[in-house]
């Protein structure tokens, strides 16, 4: 009966996404947490399944089946394959902010998050085996102050861990503090004995927000912020005011070796992750700028925090550069309001899929139409968002995520199964009574418990094969014909508004707006994306060999 339910369950929610959106499908999706509000942070792959973290509130019931405090308190659940709980714990500490798994051993994993003592907090790492007990716990940094930034920790080569906070104090573990919000990394051993810890900071602010181990032992740290002519950094800006995106390097040890800014010099940017690639590095963060580093990556113009702010509004970031910093391209994702790309994974072709949050319901992201409509420039809804790209960056699909009514719907993490598949961690009030309301669909949720975990596995069923030649149109879907061209290449099966014609390098060489007609007059021989968005908003991709 249980197997019948679930995969009855899965089949309903397969042909809801289809019925939604082309691009992706919503495998299974559950809510999980507490009677009161409940914040989730972080999800991790396992060998059979998935953890997830973040915190709970003390009211407990729901899901909580663990023993909890009677304070907000660290709340860690297995999941399996299918997304069904099937362990939990009640970590004593604030929340969970991140897991990583032992590099040594699967069965461990670090655990990082705020510990609060009193109305303070600190950063607390603790590390438990696969049944959720505590092998040991460190509650470090001073506690006669505060850090309410999330902190970051990774597993190392050795066995051990790295980790970082935003602190702005000295004292207790913290050796050195020189001015407003510093990046503070520290070092622990497999049993937790903190090998060296280093502050990265000048007299302006730096906070961290990723860390990751490189091949060779080193260590690479992403931290916002806008390093100053005194402390740690290179001062890499004139514009103590604004935010930039910083890559800095440390060596096995924890001594500074390099950092470098990024960004424009308008507004703030920032990265949030990175990965490393055969021939250099790709960054996603968000981007509010145009110059600089921005400089021709398509910003989108618009609203600041609701309200017209000359101009600008965030769109989320990608950057790519060689093994020396050297920036190869750059381009921006969004519409008028707030874009932000939080992951980015690459796939199999070369491309890449990006995971976080917009707002925007204009420009790239068209597929918020979809799930609901506000006036024009109004402020827009918080929603989880995934697009991919081809390997130059060129935006192939995009899809928003949630209700179809003016709710939000807060990101919080995504993994990369395989190549086309993802899960999402989500934040949200979901209440059965609505059910099915746009994606959402978790039928086992209590009514009345509030903000919970929404947890989904999403497939992208997108067909990527490339368009057959043909001189005609057939009648069958959408088509570009004839195909190959030397002047001219009509449009059928839909009624475009408008055309964008891609080279080989991702740039855009043509633009045709309310037409169906495309001349290629002044394009060299090769083979050009198609990307056409429809009256509805709707995008489809096409090739077309230009002859």
């Amino acid at each position: 009966m249980r197997t019948t339910r679930i995969l009855t369950l899965i089949a309903l929610l397969v042909m809801a996404g289809e019925a939604m959106q082309a691009q992706v499908r919503f495998d299974w999706q559950w809510g999980y947490g507490s009677m009161g509000d409940d914040y989730p942070y972080c999800v991790t792959k396992i060998a059979d399944g998935y953890l997830v973290g973040g915190s709970i509130d003390n009211d407990g019931g729901f899901s909580v089946e663990c023993e909890h405090s009677s304070q907000r308190n660290g709340w860690i659940i297995k999941l399996n394959e299918v997304g069904e709980l099937v362990d939990q714990s009640c970590v004593e500490m604030g929340n969970i902010s991140q897991i990583s798994q032992s590099k040594t051993n699967p069965n461990h994993y670090y655990l990082i998050g705020e510990d609060p003592v009193g109305d303070q907090a600190n950063t607390c790492v603790v590390k438990i085996d696969e049944q959720f007990n505590v092998l040991w716990k460190r509650v470090i940094g001073n506690p006669a102050y505060t850090s309410w930034y999330a902190p970051r920790i990774v597993a190392t080569s050795d066995g051990g861990c790295i980790g970082g906070h935003s602190v702005a104090w000295d004292g207790g573990d913290i050796s050195h503090h020189f001015d407003l919000w510093d990046a503070w990394i520290f070092k622990f051993d497999s049993d937790g004995n903190m090998q060296w810890e280093v502050t990265l900071g000048t007299e302006s602010n730096e906070l961290v927000s990723c860390i990751k181990e490189m091949n060779d032992g080193s260590f690479t740290v992403l931290i916002n912020g806008s390093p100053q002519q005194f402390g740690s950094l290179y001062s890499c800006n004139q514009r103590p005011d604004i935010f930039f995106g910083v890559v800095a390097k440390l060596d096995a040890d924890g001594n500074i070796l390099d950092n470098r800014c990024y960004g424009g010099y308008n507004e703030n940017d920032c990265f949030n992750n990175f990965i490393e690639l055969e021939d250099g590095y790709l960054y996603v963060g968000g981007a509010v700028s145009d110059d600089g580093d921005l400089e021709g990556a398509g910003h989108h113009f618009g609203y600041h925090q609701g309200l017209p702010q000359n101009g600008y509004s965030g769109d989320a970031w990608l950057m790519k550069t060689d093994f020396d910093g050297n920036v190869i391209w750059s381009k921006c994702y969004g519409g008028s309001l707030e874009d932000v790309g939080c992951k980015v994974f690459q796939n199999d072709d070369g491309g890449f899929t990006v995971t976080g949050w917009s707002e925007s319901r204009d420009g790239d992201v068209q597929s918020a139409l979809q799930l609901y409509e506000e006036p024009e420039g109004s402020w827009g809804p918080q929603k989880p968002w995934i697009f991919r790209t081809d390997a130059q960056g060129i935006l192939l699909w995009e899809r928003v995520m949630g209700a179809d009514v003016a709710s939000v719907q807060y990101y919080n993490d995504a993994l990369q199964v395989s190549d086309k598949e993802y899960v999402f961690l989500c934040q949200e009030t979901l209440y059965p009574s609505t059910y099915p309301c746009g994606d959402i669909y978790c039928p086992n949720v209590v009514s009345g418990s509030q903000e919970n975990y929404w947890v989904f596995h999403l497939t992208d069923i997108f067909d990527y094969e490339g368009v057959e030649e043909q001189e005609g149109w057939n009648g069958d879907g959408v088509g570009v014909y004839p195909n190959p061209s030397k002047d001219l290449v009509r449009i059928c099966g839909v009624e475009a508004e408008e055309v964008w014609l891609y080279n080989a390098l991702g740039q855009v060489v043509k633009t045709v707006r309310n037409s169906n007609d495309v001349s290629l007059e002044g394009l060299v021989e090769g083979v050009y994306l198609v990307r056409i968005r429809d009256k509805e908003g709707r995008i489809f991709l096409e090739k077309v060999m230009v002859r």
